[in-house]
Formats: C-alpha cells, sequence, structure tokens
C-alpha cells in the first residue's frame, strides 16, 4: 500500500487557502441523511502563514482526506480558544445541502402540475446553487404537489421522493442525489480477526412484527384495479418473530404496480433490515484495493461474532476520524432490503421467485440476520 493511502491527510479548503495541522478529524457520511457533516479541531497557526487566518461561519469550504472530496458546503460553527500555552480552534460544517434541511421551502406560487419529482427538487434547490443529479428513474410525473405551510426544502422534497420510493443523499460535491440503494460490490472483503479492529451488533425485535396485515382504502376504478381493488387486506408473516405481535398498516395509496401484498412484505422487509444492525470499525480511511471506503456500496462481511459468513452488506454510512490514535473508519452496515422501497415498484412473479430462492440461500449459510 502506496504512501497516499496510509497518509491520513485532512485538507479544507476556505476562500483559496488551505487549511491542515488538524489534532482531531470526525467526518460523516450516510444514505440516512441528507448531508455529511466534519467536526475539526485544529490549530489556529499553520506553517507556512505569517499571520493566523480564523474560518468564519458561513464560508465556503472542501474538505478532502487524502486528496478525495468528501465534504462540499458551508462553514456552521467556528469556535477559536486561546490559553497562554495553547492556541486552537474548532471547526464544523456540513454540505452545501444541509442549508435544505435548516431553510423554508419557497417556490413561486408553491404548487406543481404534472411535474416529475426532479424538476420540483431543481426549482426548489435552484436557490440555494445546489444541482440534482438523477441516479434512477424517478417514475411518472406528480398529478399535483403542493408546498405544506412551515416545511422546510428537505421536507418537501422528502415527500414527494418516498412517493416514488427513491433516497436523497449528497455526492458530497455540493449536489442533491436522487438514488436508491447501492448494488455497486466493492474490491475488498471484511474479516474477524484479520482487518476488523472492532465490531458490534444491534438486534432489535421493538419494531418488528410477527403478522404483518395491509389495508387498502381506495374504489376500484379505469385505472386501479385487479389485486388492488379485488383484495381489501394482504397479510404475511415475519417467522422470526415467535411471539404474537400483530401490525395493522393502512395503504392509503400505492404506487403504479405496487399491490397490497408488495406493501406487506416491504413492511415486514424493511422494518426486519432496520432492526438489525451492525457497525465495524476498520484503519484507515480506505479498503485494501485502495479506494476510499463510501456509503451506498456493498461489502462482503466475515464475523462469526456478529453471524456473518461472506455475507453481502450495504454500507450505510462512514464515519471517518483521526486523532492520537490514529485514523480510522466506522462502517455502519445493513441489508440492502433494509433500503429498498415499494411505492412504484411492481414485483414479477420471477423477480418473487429469485428473491425467495437468495433468502434460502442465505438461510443455508447461515448468515441470514433475517433469523436473528
Amino acid at each position: 500500500m502506496t504512501e497516499m493511502y496510509t497518509s491520513g491527510r485532512a485538507e479544507l479548503y476556505v476562500g483559496g487557502a488551505i487549511y491542515g495541522g488538524w489534532l482531531r478529524v470526525t467526518v460523516s457520511r450516510s444514505i440516512e441523511q441528507i448531508a455529511g457533516g466534519f467536526e475539526l479541531e485544529v490549530t489556529e497557526r499553520w506553517p507556512g502563514q505569517s499571520v493566523s487566518r480564523p474560518i468564519k461561519p458561513g464560508e465556503k469550504c472542501q474538505l478532502k482526506l487524502d486528496g478525495q472530496t468528501v465534504i462540499t458546503g458551508y462553514v456552521d460553527d467556528s469556535e477559536p480558544e486561546f490559553s497562554s500555552q495553547a492556541h486552537s480552534l474548532s471547526v464544523r460544517g456540513r454540505d452545501a445541502t444541509g442549508y435544505l434541511v435548516d431553510c423554508s421551502a419557497i417556490h413561486k406560487t408553491g404548487q406543481w402540475a404534472n411535474a416529475p419529482l426532479d424538476r420540483i427538487a431543481r426549482d426548489l434547490c435552484a436557490p440555494f446553487g445546489i444541482k440534482v443529479k438523477v441516479e434512477t428513474d424517478v417514475g411518472a410525473a406528480l398529478p399535483s404537489f403542493n408546498i405544506e405551510e412551515g416545511e422546510t426544502v428537505f421536507e418537501c422534497i422528502e415527500r414527494a421522493a418516498r412517493s416514488k420510493a427513491v433516497l436523497l443523499v449528497s455526492d458530497g460535491e455540493g449536489s442533491l442525489v436522487i438514488t436508491r440503494a447501492g448494488t455497486q460490490r466493492r474490491n475488498a472483503t471484511l474479516v474477524e480477526g484479520e482487518n476488523i479492529l472492532a465490531g458490534r451488533g444491534q438486534f432489535s425485535w421493538k419494531d418488528r412484527y410477527s403478522v404483518y396485515t395491509v389495508k387498502g382504502q381506495e374504489r376500484g376504478s379505469d385505472e386501479f384495479y385487479g389485486e388492488h381493488a379485488a383484495s381489501p387486506s394482504a397479510t404475511v408473516r415475519d417467522d422470526a418473530i415467535t411471539n404474537y405481535r400483530p401490525l395493522i398498516v393502512l395503504s392509503g395509496s400505492h404506487g403504479a404496480g405496487a399491490t397490497l401484498r408488495d406493501r406487506a412484505e416491504w413492511e415486514r422487509n424493511v422494518r426486519m433490515g432496520r432492526g438489525n444492525r451492525g457497525s465495524i470499525t476498520v484503519q484507515g480511511w480506505r479498503d485494501s484495493s485502495g479506494a476510499l471506503w463510501q456509503p451506498n456500496t456493498l461489502v462482503a462481511v466475515t464475523s462469526p461474532m456478529l453471524w456473518l459468513n461472506a455475507a453481502e452488506m450495504l454500507i450505510v454510512g462512514c464515519t471517518y476520524t483521526r486523532d492520537e490514535n490514529g485514523t480510522r473508519t466506522v462502517l455502519s452496515i445493513a441489508r440492502r432490503e433494509a433500503f429498498d422501497l415499494v411505492a412504484g415498484i411492481g414485483r414479477s412473479k420471477l423477480s418473487r421467485k429469485l428473491n425467495d430462492k437468495e433468502l434460502r440461500e442465505k438461510k443455508k449459510k447461515g448468515d441470514d440476520w433475517s433469523a436473528v
């Protein structure tokens, strides 16, 4: 492994200057948050500078780890501190998309007719100078959509995105990305006793149920027929939950092609996936191939303590740190199905058979977290 992969170099670019010399670095990125964030503790005077330059809130910034951009946005907080023996500066900031979380949604009349999701997102992001990238099919246009009084930009876009079964994330370069759970496999593996420094499992039944029943509330029409209209409800079981824990879900609307059974299976699978999570700590910020660890990618994990045997796991989030103990990355992992969304996604009988076959193979290998 070359020096560029082991340096643990963190640089903050602000106002045409580059700031290094960090005492502590924490950077977090996740598909569960629309904006990545960082917190840095730095010396106030850097080598080669004749005068100190405070980093001020509101300034545009770019954070690079080992030369790769991971955050592009603004400084949120700046806290200088001094004593007779030391001077320091703590800086916190986020991706530009963090402003979408903070600020109210405002756009002309606040209404759209027959507008696709990406157009709504672009209209709302434009005043902030944030570009929108589309990495997946966003489906048909929304017949009618409007801003609800008092909601933030993120709340507004997320409401529309939820109806189209897509995720909203930042690309680390200042843009909003409309995507789904990733399918890219990393050229690396994680093995307990080899390159895993520490691991932790979180297995919970709190939000899981033994029986899921989804009840429809829509009448049949020319566009809404078949299983949608004929079946007032659909029920599926989670065999891992042996206690009596029923849940009834009212389905006010369906995506195109999504049946009541699809919704019931989705409810079970997502709760199953999100009830079983793990975190793995590895040395450095890069994997064995030299690539920076990234959220929304798949990695094979073998960990007897976490009941995983060469299991393909989705990296939900990455937290990169540097302190007196060196550089590390904490990877939050879950099954990919925890982030599969149902609305608008039709499922053929063939796809169901393939999914069922995959689940049976996982159970045979003994690495199926759904049985936990």
